[in-house]
C-alpha cells in the first residue's frame, strides 16, 4: 500500500505567510505616511522661500519708496525691515516663519539690494 500524496499547504505555512504579508504591508503604509509628511513640509518650505524672494524683488523695484512691513499668507508670516543706505542701495532684513511638525521655523534673510534706475531717471543724452 502506498501513502496518499498530499498537496497544498499546512495551516502553519498559511499563518506564517499571512504574518509576513501583514508585516510587509504595515511597512509600506508607514513609509508612505513618512513620505507624505516630508512632501508636505517641503511644499511649505518652498512656498515660504517663494514669498521671501517675491518680497525682495518687490522691494528692489520700489527701492526709494520701500518701507518696512509684515504680511501673512497661508500660515506663512513674513516681516521685513528696510534701511535706505544711499540712493542706489537698500538693506532689507526679512524674517519668514512657517509651521512644521516640530513647531514654527523662522528663516532670516539679510540682503543688500541695488536700486533699479527708473526710466524717468535715465537721461538718453548721457
Amino acid at each position: 500500500m502506498t501513502k496518499p500524496v498530499s498537496t497544498g499547504y499546512t495551516l502553519i505555512e498559511i499563518i506564517i505567510a499571512l504574518l509576513l504579508f501583514t508585516i510587509g504591508g504595515l511597512a509600506l503604509v508607514s513609509t508612505s505616511a513618512l513620505i507624505a509628511r516630508a512632501t508636505n513640509a517641503d511644499g511649505i518650505r518652498e512656498r515660504a522661500g517663494r514669498i521671501a524672494a517675491s518680497r525682495l524683488e518687490i522691494l528692489r523695484i520700489e527701492c526709494q519708496r520701500a518701507v518696512s512691513g509684515r504680511e501673512t499668507v497661508q500660515q506663512i508670516q513674513s516681516e521685513w525691515a528696510v534701511t535706505l543706505l544711499d540712493s542706489v542701495r537698500i538693506r532689507v532684513v526679512e524674517a519668514v516663519s512657517y509651521p512644521t511638525s516640530e513647531g514654527r521655523v523662522t528663516v532670516r534673510f539679510d540682503s543688500l539690494l541695488p536700486c533699479r534706475p527708473l526710466i524717468a531717471d535715465t537721461d538718453p543724452r548721457s
